[in-house]
């Protein structure tokens, strides 16, 4: 088991991230295409990913949303790798990075029925937040922060 930093433009995190994204449609439908352009990776993300024997198993994602913070995306375990702790291994150490960059602040927008991800979320300290921006009016997610300072 190995942990590799990348980008976004990385095939193992595309194919990780197509993977979440045909889950989120058995899911959710067609819903699912208006959150299509806050999902496109036009800003640059520093990856992680969680390699098996040298296959991405699982991934996050963050992106830079202001001077001082930042944003977790893309958070994906494949099926049989999940309830191991590997999702809040990789999100704390994206956090660590970003610690080390000086950010103050990270948020994550999740879907309002993701419970597993709420939790986690929860776990790591994140506290859910009055949405904003594009979801602020959008009854299927929920925005969370994280102080880092």
């Amino acid at each position: 088991m190995t942990i590799v930093f990348t980008d976004e433009k990385d095939n193992r995190f595309l194919k990780l991230v197509e993977e979440l994204d045909r889950g989120y449609y058995e899911r959710i439908g067609d819903d699912l295409d208006k959150y299509k352009q806050y999902n496109e990776f036009k800003d640059p993300h520093i990856v992680i990913l969680f390699l098996d024997s040298d296959k991405a198993v699982a991934c996050a994602s963050y992106r830079q949303c202001g001077q001082k913070s930042v944003e977790f995306k893309r958070v994906y375990v494949k099926k049989n790798y999940r309830k191991k702790g590997i999702a809040y291994t990789l999100i704390k150490q994206l956090e660590k990075k970003v610690l080390d960059e000086n950010y103050g602040y990270s948020y994550i927008v999740t879907g309002k029925n993701n419970t597993p991800a709420i939790r986690l979320y929860e776990k790591l300290d994140y506290k859910q937040i009055p949405k904003f921006g594009q979801f602020k009016f959008d009854e299927n997610v929920i925005c969370m922060k994280k102080s880092f300072k």
